[in-house]
């Protein structure tokens, strides 16, 4: 975040001076303009907080995406451990999953027959693997279907096979489902 952007040197000593300035006006008698630049100085307060709060949401995260119940229940499908897990530590892991998907790109290798698997899908499963592991903390990530059986990890890119992620899914357990959503 770039404070220059939001300009707040200015406005800090604009506020600075405006309200120093109030106990002099009263003191000399001029209760009408320390009236007047009290009243302005907290609604030009009020405004500019207003502004700053929504260039700070525009800088801010990118948005997660939103799990709907058809997602819910691909999600439980294909981690069958996750449902057994308390309904909170569950939204926990849909919510980071969510997070994770707003930055993966789904990508696949040119040798991959087509997959009748919807993109958002692809994505839970190429977020699920980052999250489980513990690559989510990157800005841009790269989920590769290849011909590969194993998990390849370089950098920010994961490249399994879809059938080989589905299983290295399955076989994730509610402690380390756990262990992967408190780190």
């Amino acid at each position: 975040m770039n404070q220059k952007s939001f300009g707040f040197i200015p406005w800090l000593v604009f506020f600075f001076v405006a309200l120093v300035s109030i106990p002099f006006f009263i003191w000399f008698d001029f209760l009408g303009i320390a009236k007047f630049v009290g009243i302005a100085v907290t609604v030009i307060l009020v405004v500019v907080l207003r502004i700053w709060l929504y260039r700070l949401g525009k800088l801010g995260k990118a948005p997660r995406v939103s799990l709907n119940s058809n997602d819910v229940y691909e999600l439980n499908r294909f981690m069958p451990a996750l449902s057994s897990l308390p309904i909170t530590e569950q939204r926990a892991f849909q919510h980071r999953i969510g997070l994770i998907m707003s930055h993966i790109t789904v990508q696949h290798e040119a040798s991959v027959s087509s997959i009748n698997t919807s993109p958002k899908v692809l994505a839970m499963v190429g977020a699920s693997l980052f999250l489980m592991n513990g690559l989510e903390s990157q800005q841009e990530l790269t989920f590769l279907l290849s011909e590969n059986t194993t998990l390849q990890i370089n950098d920010n890119q994961l490249s399994i096979s879809l059938e080989a992620a589905l299983d290295v899914l399955s076989s994730f357990s509610t402690e380390q489902i756990l262990l992967a959503i408190a780190a």
